[in-house]
């Protein structure tokens, strides 16, 4: 398609297309689209497909017309971006004459005699002049796996094959019980207790686990089953927006009461977990910590030195990528708590306290993206088949599926395959930072 543009920088971020359709090219596929909807109309007095142009023009030009506004504007606006090499971000900001005179999107004026003219405003990527990169300074923690940590390790696995016992005696309630108890509670107001959606209903708590408010599990103790107590406490202040150190009220009545039996630990124990004996399942579980300690401290450095890299080198960021980064996290969050039996409202108050900090959390992450990106190509850093083979093999076991299985997989789903090609390229550009990081082991 033939067409006029010109291109104004209007920021590091922003570009503003003139674009200019010609009238010549207007016309002919105005004609184009006139002759396709000939072919299957039908009009009555005459046969499909001999309907005559001029007479599908009469009963349909003005929807050709918009059809036809709507699509030249998206391939023009498409072909300007190809031909200036421009990588746009997020959806342009469009704008017609009609617009700049106050008429609305469906009052156009397309002619199939006159020229088409619009302009474009779209986000970039921001061109990124990188320095400092090689030579970051970043600590490295320690792997060590203590003793403590193998008890903790350990217990977990004691308390993973733990029974629930029914208290059979009248004793009162005390830490580490399980609890299946009824709540009705509200917030305290100088008109009485106001009811509030999520502070009422049914559960079995875990006395001592810390799930609910501060103060709430520590006014169950010294109950006894079947007993009722209505108790005051404040939220914290850290709380959602709506309750956060404000006083509530709650009723509370104990239906039963059961209590945790631990296993002794023993060959028993540790061949019903699948293990050859005691010291079999010690072995693994420091194996395993050892691994996952080495991972965590991975992680660590790894954050620590995209926070140097991104400290050394400010850039302005499209706030379509940030918009869209956020909106991801926000997500992930929703589905988590929806998960732990959240309902929608304190979801909402939930994304509400956090939404500065996921905010935060995205930019860092779309800004460490974009630097990596720009590295990798800077210092004509390559993958190999060898990273995606070890990628492959490490996915398939962590998610216990068949190799060949996740490879069809990837080979299915192209946008996959981006994504999995995408962060080995990024694990590649942060192997290089690493190699000429200046690395200080913690003591």
């Amino acid at each position: 398609m033939e067409l006029q543009v010109q291109v104004e920088k209007t920021s590091n971020v922003h570009r503003k297309l003139m674009i200019r359709v010609p009238a010549q090219t207007v016309a002919r596929r105005f004609e184009q689209s006139l002759q396709e909807l000939s072919r299957t109309v039908k009009l009555k007095g005459f046969r499909p497909g001999h309907v005559p142009l001029q007479v599908v023009k009469q009963y349909y030009g003005e929807d050709v017309r918009h059809r036809l506004f709507h699509n030249l504007i998206d391939e023009s606006f498409q072909q300007a971006l190809r031909s200036e090499k421009i990588r746009a971000v997020g959806r342009p900001q469009i704008e017609t004459p009609e617009h700049q005179t106050g008429k609305g999107e469906h009052d156009h004026a397309l002619s199939e005699t006159q020229d088409l003219s619009f302009t474009a405003t779209v986000e970039i990527l921001p061109e990124i002049e990188i320095k400092g990169y090689t030579g970051l300074s970043v600590s490295r923690g320690k792997a060590d796996v203590t003793d403590e940590d193998m008890k903790k390790v350990i217990d977990g696995l004691r308390d993973a094959q733990a029974e629930l016992r029914p208290v059979e005696e009248a004793r009162a309630v005390k830490m580490g019980d399980h609890v299946d108890l009824k709540f009705k509670g509200g917030i305290v107001t100088p008109a009485g207790i106001e009811e509030k959606e999520g502070m009422s209903g049914a559960r079995v708590l875990e006395v001592g686990s810390n799930s609910l408010i501060p103060g709430f599990e520590e006014e169950l103790v010294g109950m006894k089953a079947g007993e009722t107590k209505t108790f005051r406490i404040h939220f914290p202040k850290e709380y959602h927006a709506e309750f956060a150190e404000k006083e509530a009220e709650f009723t509370v009545t104990t239906e039963s009461l059961k209590e945790k039996v631990v296993p002794e630990l023993n060959d028993d124990l540790a061949k019903n977990l699948g293990y050859e004996g005691l010291e079999d399942m010690r072995s693994k579980a420091r194996e395993h910590l050892v691994v996952e300690r080495a991972q965590e401290v991975d992680r660590k450095l790894r954050s620590d030195l995209l926070q140097e890299l991104i400290s050394k080198n400010p850039f302005d960021l499209p706030q379509s990528l940030l918009e869209a980064q956020t909106r991801s996290l926000m997500s992930e969050v929703s589905q988590n708590l929806r998960q732990q039996g959240f309902n929608d409202q304190m979801i909402g108050e939930a994304l509400q306290v956090e939404g500065a900090g996921l905010k935060k959390k995205a930019e860092n992450q779309v800004r460490a993206s974009l630097l990596l990106e720009t590295i990798f190509k800077k210092e004509g850093l390559s993958g190999s088949a060898d990273d995606l083979s070890k990628e492959m093999t490490r996915m398939a076991a962590s998610m216990n599926v068949d190799i060949e299985r996740l490879r069809d997989f990837y080979e299915k789903n192209a946008n996959r395959r981006e994504d999995l090609d995408f962060r080995l390229k990024e694990d590649r550009a942060v192997s290089f930072l690493l190699e000429k990081a200046k690395v200080k082991q913690e003591k």
